[in-house]
This record gives C-alpha cells, sequence and structure tokens, in this order.
C-alpha cells in the first residue's frame, strides 16, 4: 500500500467511524452451522449454505473483504514497525506453572551399596545426554567404593530408565565431573584417590587421556572440574581445571598424545592465620568459577568457607613446605587477589551470572545462598530457605533472575529475583516461587544442572542414587525485555549494603 493510500485511510477513519454492520453476516448460533462433511470454500463459486436458514451473499462478503483488508493490513505493517511496542508492559504468565517430571534415572547395579549417590551431573555439548557420576560422601580414609560414570541420551524414542546407554565404573568414587562444551562423548571426571580421567564415548577405547606423571597428581580428592577456553595461548582451545582438598587448582591440557594429561599451571591455597602448626597446610579447594567475560578471572570457595578472587595472572610466591609440592613439574603460585566475606562453614558451589560479569552466588553447609559482586567484599543478599545444607546451585541459562539450588532436606529449590510490587525483598529471598521434591522426598539434592539448549529442562541428582528430568514451565525460561537491566540495578545496589 502506498503512503498516499494509507494517508487516505487515515484521514477517512478521523473523519468518522467506520462500522460495517450492514456488512456483516447474521448472528447465528453453534447448532446453525454445525455439520459433518466438510465444506471447500472458493471465492469465484457460490456456496451452498450450510443451513437452509443462513443466507450468505458471497459477493457481498468479497466487496466487504475488499474495503477492509488495506486497513488491517496497514496497521498490522504499522505495528511491525514499531517492535518496543509492548517493552513496557508486563507479561503475565498464565499456562500451567507445574513442573512436569519427564524421567527418573537410575542405575540400580551401582546402588547395591547403599551408600551410593549421585555426586555430580553434567550435559553433554549437543545437550541430548544428561551424564551421571555416582560415588559416595561417607569416607574414613580410604575409599572403598566402586564408582560409575552412566550417560543416557533422553532424546531417544525409547529410554530405559535403569539401563544407561554408556556405564563405566571407576576404581573409586567419582567425585565431580564435566563434558566438554564443543564436542559431544568427552567427559572428564575426578575421583576420590585425586585422579583424572578423559574419556571419549565415541572411541571403543574410550579412555583417552589420565595423569601419568604422579608428582602432579592431586594428592586427596577432586572436588571439582571446569572446561575454560585458553586464555593466554588461543581462545579457540580449551583446557581443564581442578580443584581439590590439597588446596591445589591446577591446569591441564585435556587432550594430548600419548594419552598423558600434562600439567600446564599450578596454584596452591594455603593457610596464613591460626594455629602456628597450620600456617602453610593446604586450604581444601572445593569449587572454583570464571568469569564469562575475563577467562582469566576466577572465584573458589574452600572448605573452610572462605571465599576468594584468583588470577590466572598472578605470579605471587607460595610460602609452603607441603609435601610434594616441589616435586611437581610446575612450581604452583599463589592465585589470591581479593577476599570476600566468609561463609561459617564449607562451600559447596559458587557460580558466576552468565548475564552480569560482576555477580557470583555461592551456598554452604550453614544453609545459606549469597549473591555477592565481584567488586565489594561482603555479600550483597542473602538467601535462607530453612532446608539445611544448600549442596549446589545453578543460574539459569535464559532467564537471568533465576536461580536453583539444591537442599539437603528441601528438594531442589526455585527462586525468581524478578521484583514484585507489594513483596519485600526479605519475603524474596526466604520462600523459593517452586520446590521440587527428590525421589524419595527424604534425600538430599545433591547434583543440578540447567540444559543449555533446552533451558526448560533440569536435571537433578539426589543422594538416594536417581536422577530426575523435570520439565519447567514458561515463566522459568522465558525472560522479560528488562530483566538483564534489573539484574544490573540489583548488582550495581550491592555497594550500598
Amino acid at each position: 500500500m502506498s503512503r498516499s493510500n494509507r494517508d487516505e485511510i487515515d484521514s477517512e477513519l478521523n473523519r468518522k467511524p467506520v462500522t460495517f454492520t450492514d456488512e456483516t453476516l447474521p448472528v447465528i448460533s453453534c447448532k446453525e452451522i454445525v455439520q459433518k462433511d466438510p465444506v471447500f470454500v472458493q471465492a469465484d463459486i457460490e456456496e451452498k449454505p450450510a443451513d437452509d436458514h443462513v443466507e450468505i451473499d458471497i459477493s457481498r462478503f468479497n466487496k466487504f473483504l475488499g474495503r477492509v483488508e488495506p486497513i488491517v493490513s496497514y496497521y498490522l505493517d504499522d505495528n511491525l514497525e514499531r517492535p518496543n511496542v509492548l517493552r513496557h508492559i508486563k507479561m503475565r504468565y498464565t499456562g500451567d506453572e507445574t513442573a512436569q517430571e519427564l524421567f527418573t534415572l537410575s542405575y540400580p547395579d551401582i546402588l547395591i551399596d547403599k551408600e551410593i549417590q549421585v555426586t555430580s551431573l553434567s550435559w553433554s555439548a549437543n545437550s541430548s545426554s544428561i551424564v551421571v557420576g555416582y560415588g559416595s560422601t561417607s569416607h574414613e580414609g580410604l575409599c572403598m567404593h566402586k564408582g560409575a560414570v552412566c550417560s543416557w541420551n533422553i532424546e531417544r524414542y525409547k529410554i530405559n530408565p535403569n539401563k544407561p546407554d554408556i556405564t563405566i565404573e571407576t576404581s573409586t568414587c567419582v567425585t565431580t565431573l564435566a563434558c566438554h562444551p564443543e564436542r559431544p562423548g568427552i567427559v572428564a571426571a575426578g575421583l576420590y584417590n585425586g585422579e583424572i580421567l578423559v574419556w571419549d564415548f565415541r572411541e571403543q577405547d574410550s579412555l583417552i587421556a589420565r595423569i601419568l606423571e604422579r608428582q602432579d597428581l592431586h594428592r586427596d580428592s577432586v572436588t571439582s572440574l571446569q572446561w575454560i577456553r585458553e586464555p593466554k595461548l588461543s581462545k579457540k582451545k580449551f583446557i581443564l581445571v581442578s580443584t581439590s582438598q590439597d588446596g591445589k587448582i591446577l591446569l591441564w591440557n585435556p587432550l594430548p598424545s600419548k594419552s598423558n594429561l600434562k600439567l600446564t599451571d599450578a596454584y596452591f591455597v594455603a593457610i596464613k592465620g591460626g594455629n602456628s602448626r597450620s600456617v602453610g597446610k593446604p586450604m581444601g579447594v572445593t569449587s572454583v568459577t570464571f568469569n564469562n567475560e575475563d577467562s582469566e578471572t576466577f572465584i573458589f570457595g574452600c572448605d573452610s568457607g572462605f571465599l576468594y578472587k584468583g588470577s590466572l595472572n598472578s605470579v605471587s610466591s607460595v610460602q609452603s613446605r607441603e609435601e610434594g609440592l616441589a616435586d611437581m613439574s610446575i612450581h604452583p603460585k599463589n592465585p589470591v587477589t581479593m577476599a570476600y566475606q566468609s561463609h561459617d562453614s564449607p562451600i559447596y558451589s559458587v557460580r558466576f551470572s552468565p548475564f552480569n560479569r560482576h555477580l557470583f552466588l555461592t551456598s554452604a553447609h550453614d544453609g545459606q545462598l549469597r549473591l555477592y559482586s565481584q567488586l565489594f567484599a561482603n555479600f550483597g543478599r542473602c538467601f535462607a530457605p530453612a532446608q539445611g545444607a544448600i549442596f549446589t546451585c545453578r543460574w539459569s541459562p535464559s532467564r537471568p533472575l533465576v536461580l536453583a539450588a539444591g537442599s539437603e532436606h528441601g528438594g531442589t529449590l526455585i527462586y525468581d529475583l524478578e521484583p514484585h510490587e507489594g513483596t519485600p525483598d526479605s519475603l524474596l529471598l526466604s520462600i523459593p516461587v517452586q520446590e521440587l521434591p527428590s525421589s524419595d522426598k527424604r534425600s538430599s539434592i545433591n547434583a543440578l544442572e540447567f540444559n543449555h539448549k533446552t533451558p526448560n529442562i533440569l536435571a537433578c541428582g539426589d543422594s538416594a542414587g536417581a536422577v530426575i528430568i523435570w520439565k519447567l514451565a514458561e515463566r522459568f525460561t522465558a525472560a522479560q525485555n528488562d530483566e538483564i537491566e534489573n539484574l544490573r540495578i540489583l548488582a550495581n545496589s550491592f555497594g550500598d549494603s
């Protein structure tokens, strides 16, 4: 439609209201138009009316459509030229807000040992498979358990929830695992005895790398693994970062030749204060998270409750006589650049927000979830759900203000930080908007992971050895236009707290 024709339409609409009362069809009831046989309509063929009591003048109806179509098309086109017309309208979710349980996965053979639990979860690079680590959280000295890594493809037409597609048994408990971000089938696992193993599930001989230089092996259980882009040489290459109760944060070349997992850099966290006998001893590192926009900056939590910022660029030397440090192929450095307000007990999980470079989330044995800005030492917000220890926490990959936490007694807790009129912050931060039960409603949630390509899918692993795959309601996955801005405002407010 030309601009002159549009102006004529606007002029016509401004002069008098447009009414179509003489052109509309008579009002008829549902009973009058119900028929069993389909009626096919063509504009140039006069159709037989569906009922003898209704007369349709096809010629007049076509003329009516010819007159109103330009007006309707004009305003539809006009709306398309204004994409922000609904920007300030708050969307209300009118659909079903109940989460749907899709599958409950379990590996009965490993669960014969009643102490075995789900210890870790990770989605494959293509997000079609969930990989599960099994082990025990109860040890006194040496580990006497068998562990396992299992994988289920949840996109299969038929899935056997009690029979994994892939099963690899390990000599000791699996304590953590991580799938490669870009190469489906490649999985790294950390064990209770300090070993790190890398498999390619697509290969017949699936074990492709392990630590052969024993002096570089962790001397205590591996607590976390994370793939990051190599920050110094090639942004395209991924390296593997491991943390351990032995106080070390180690960087590895994960896909080397000759199956040797080669150490590329090393950091060590030592106790500095307190009893003189403990100074220089390792401070167990429990979790690490790297900044999305600055891959050389990371946050890590410790079993003492201490929380630190670290840098891969650190050149600070380590003051420690801990056994084995001098024998490592790379002498470790002290990574600490900043200390944050600590938790009162071991920290289990730390995670940077994927939508804000400064915000990060922590969970701990003290039952608290905390939000920090990396710019300020004190935490900005604290969640206290009163459900025992919080073993794990994750940000939603699609909604900037939604996060999930795995609790000791309350299942999986979903929080929505979107401001609601009339709701005080104290209530917003203490009451989750949804609670998802564990498999037997008594077990703790030890691990959870959002599916990054299908963010309404959430996997939750519990202490009974089960993994529940949930499909979340739309309100937890569909972001509003101003949500990232609200997250930024939240982060900026921490400096005033």
